[in-house]
């Protein structure tokens, strides 16, 4: 991909939608211009419990980490809502308030989920 034009990527993105009959109106209208972003897929490294520091390092009064690069438990970084809710867990421990972060969804157990995820792959309705 870090060789191709944004042409060429358009091209790609169309054929994956599915939006061939109106590629060339696409193409001639819309403006793609490649970027690289070398570290983007850092938070998706391998790693060990103990690399990223926790919200409120142990012992800490007046210190949080937040953001993507912080410890949150059944949490998947890369997303927005992991970045508020480090900033939420951060403000209300520093601030000694009694509030938690709303939870973690697990769709991963919701049944719609599930099937929805099985009929997409199989091409099953498209």
């Amino acid at each position: 991909m870090s060789a191709c034009t944004g042409r060429e990527i358009m091209t790609e993105i169309i054929g994956h939608l599915r939006l061939t009959e109106n590629s060339s109106r696409i193409l001639d209208s819309c403006t793609c211009i490649p970027c690289m972003m070398p570290f983007i897929t850092s938070q998706f490294l391998p790693r060990s419990e103990g690399d990223r520091p926790q919200v409120i390092p142990q012992g800490s009064r007046n210190l949080a980490f937040v953001g993507q690069y912080c410890e949150l438990p059944d949490d998947v970084v890369f997303t927005v809502e992991y970045s508020i809710r480090s900033a939420h867990t951060a403000v209300c421990s520093l601030l000694g308030l009694d509030r938690k972060s709303p939870p973690v969804y697990k769709g991963q157990f919701n049944p719609r989920v599930f099937v929805g995820g099985f009929l997409a792959l199989h091409e099953i309705g498209v």
